[in-house]
């Protein structure tokens, strides 16, 4: 979960325009929001429409887009290739979404794809840092502090070899009964 919402938090940070939060939420939010923008400028009484985030999977191809970044910058988009972009769409739908919407359900849970999936989140985030919108407001004291921790997650290493995956594109094995 909380890589999920640390990858997410990110993705949200380098999309966001100076409009906030044009750039991270749904095309129909945005619409919203930046017809609020109008209408407040001269309408004191304009109240803002509520916020609709985009999920994980829509940040990640915003994300992957050229210029996309919230101030039209990272000129070739973040890579992020087909194959971990449906590793990350399933760990979204099939693990944080069973966790964060919670059905009644036994959970029996393989974690030896964490390393893993740590190291992707880890080498996302870091691309999104060194990009510098997203995390702008960060000294570079902060940014390099965050780079070293980034760093570290990507290195992680377990005792434990990591089992042979139920899934061909990524090294999850999970399941609910």
């Amino acid at each position: 979960m909380a890589l999920h919402s640390a990858l997410q938090g990110a993705c949200v940070c380098h999309l966001t325009t100076t409009a906030a939060p044009v750039g991270a939420v749904t095309e129909r939010n945005a619409s919203e929001w930046l017809t609020y923008f109008e209408d407040s400028r001269t309408n004191p009484n304009s109240k803002p429409p509520r916020t609709h985030l985009m999920g994980l999977p829509d940040l990640l191809k915003a994300l992957r887009k050229p210029n996309s970044a919230g101030d039209g910058s990272s000129v070739a988009g973040v890579v992020i290739s087909e194959s971990e972009l449906n590793w990350l769409n399933r760990f979204h739908k099939e693990i944080r979404n069973q966790f964060a919407h919670f059905e009644p359900m036994g959970w029996s849970i393989e974690v030896s794809g964490i390393p893993e999936i740590a190291k992707l989140v880890a080498r996302i985030i870091g691309d999104i840092l060194r990009t510098g919108w997203a995390f702008r407001h960060q000294n570079p004291a902060q940014r390099e502090e965050m780079l070293q921790s980034l760093r570290s997650l990507e290195a992680i290493e377990w005792r434990a070899k990591a089992t042979i995956s139920a899934f061909s594109d990524g090294p999850f094995n999970w399941s609910a009964s």
